[in-house]
């Protein structure tokens, strides 16, 4: 019997690619850079990056030097733009998180939201760039809304240009990120011999040969605690670094910690606050120190507690990863993010080390909670983008044996 088994060699042994040291990535949406971060850390070269908001981009361009970034809406932005800017019309990968808000499950879900048709633009671009490859990173509810409907569109327009596509769910947590966080990626090609891949997990359960998930201590337990100073913007770690997350997280960083500021809480938050243990909600507080409205919130008609609202006031595990960091994480009623050991919101460094940005990477201009909780963490973007990698540097050759 022949068996056509398939092996695969490295198409550049130098992994140049594009006419450059390695291969190349514009980044539409790019906001405050995780996603690129994360495909430079797994080895691509970001040569372009897009975005409208001015504040990101301003983030962008000082962790990225020497990347041109287009400020201004997608809807301006032309093929040939990216391709002067990239300087090479052999461009690898195009990659970016169109906002889909509109299916997000952590606001109103709303079908004609005008953000969930701006991959049509990232398509649109697709075709006039004509990548090897692309990458499309967005929440996990444009997956199941309207029965796959969307998801459908997602797939039938990049078919109709001519690039076959696959997708997946991940979960950050699953490669080394400290979070909880759900995303859906499409990826896909032009190219016959390319196969698309992706990520394997490298954390979870242990049964499976993998490695424990990183916690919220493990993640900012080198962290000062503020005490009764929120506003000090000059603070020493409070020891070296426990662990290789912290190690990653402190490798060139500078000499004190930044971002790491707070603010009070509003006085009924306290009164909440101070009754929440690590890993419980608004559900756990006595019932003689709820408002009114949240007594109400805390049972159903049948007088049993809820199930749902456990995170509001969530007091984060430290044996655990947080939970998702969205741009609300200053605000404690929102959602789990009251500080495991002190009566405050997370800062916004800490926020930042649960998106598993390094401590050297700084935010600039305004609206960090926004800049923050929008990225793409880092590790999730280079665990993607090493499988990517592997697409793109490997060659199906097909190999004839004889099996038995």
């Amino acid at each position: 019997m022949m068996e056509i088994k398939y092996v695969s060699t490295l198409a550049d042994k130098g992994c140049s690619m594009s006419g450059g040291s390695s291969p190349i990535v514009i980044d539409l949406f790019c906001g405050a850079g995780g996603l690129s971060e994360g495909l430079r850390q797994a080895g691509f070269r970001p040569v372009v990056g897009v975005d409208f908001d001015k504040h990101a981009v301003a983030t962008y361009r000082h962790n990225h030097p020497g990347v041109p970034v287009i400020e201004g809406n997608i809807e301006n932005v032309t093929g040939e733009q990216l391709i002067s800017l990239a300087g090479t019309p052999e461009v690898d990968l195009i990659a970016g998180g169109p906002s889909c808000q509109g299916f997000s499950t952590h606001g109103k879900r709303m079908q004609d939201d005008p953000r969930n048709f701006l991959f049509k633009h990232f398509v649109r671009l697709v075709d006039e760039v004509r990548p090897k490859m692309f990458l499309m990173e967005n929440v996990k509810g444009m997956l199941t809304y309207g029965k796959g409907a969307f998801r459908k569109q997602i797939e039938a327009a990049f078919q109709e240009i001519g690039y076959r596509t696959d997708f997946t769910q991940v979960l950050a947590a699953d490669y080394g990120v400290p979070q909880m966080r759900h995303r859906i990626l499409f990826i896909g090609t032009r190219i016959d011999s390319i196969r698309l891949l992706f990520p394997q997990p490298t954390h979870g359960d242990a049964k499976h040969g993998l490695k424990p998930y990183v916690t919220v201590k493990e993640a900012i337990g080198d962290l000062p605690l503020m005490g009764s100073d929120y506003r000090s913007e000059f603070r020493s770690y409070a020891c070296a670094p426990q662990g290789s997350y912290q190690v990653y997280c402190r490798t060139d960083a500078p000499q004190n910690v930044t971002l790491h500021v707070g603010r009070p809480l509003s006085k009924q938050a306290q009164a909440l606050a101070r009754h929440i243990v690590q890993g419980q909600g608004l559900r756990s507080a006595p019932l003689e120190v709820l408002p009114a409205r949240f007594k109400k919130m805390r049972t159903i008609s049948s007088g049993a507690l809820r199930k749902d609202c456990t995170t509001l006031y969530y007091r984060l595990d430290p044996e655990k990863p947080s939970y998702t960091i969205t741009c609300n994480y200053k605000n404690v009623a929102s959602g789990p993010f009251l500080h495991p050991w002190e009566d405050r919101a997370i800062s916004h460094r800490e926020a930042a080390r649960f998106m598993s940005f390094p401590d050297h990477y700084q935010f600039l201009g305004a609206g960090f909670p926004r800049q923050i909780g929008n990225a793409v963490p880092p590790l999730l973007g280079k665990a993607i983008g090493a499988a990517l990698l592997r697409s793109l540097l490997e060659i199906e050759t097909p190999i004839v044996s004889r099996v038995a």
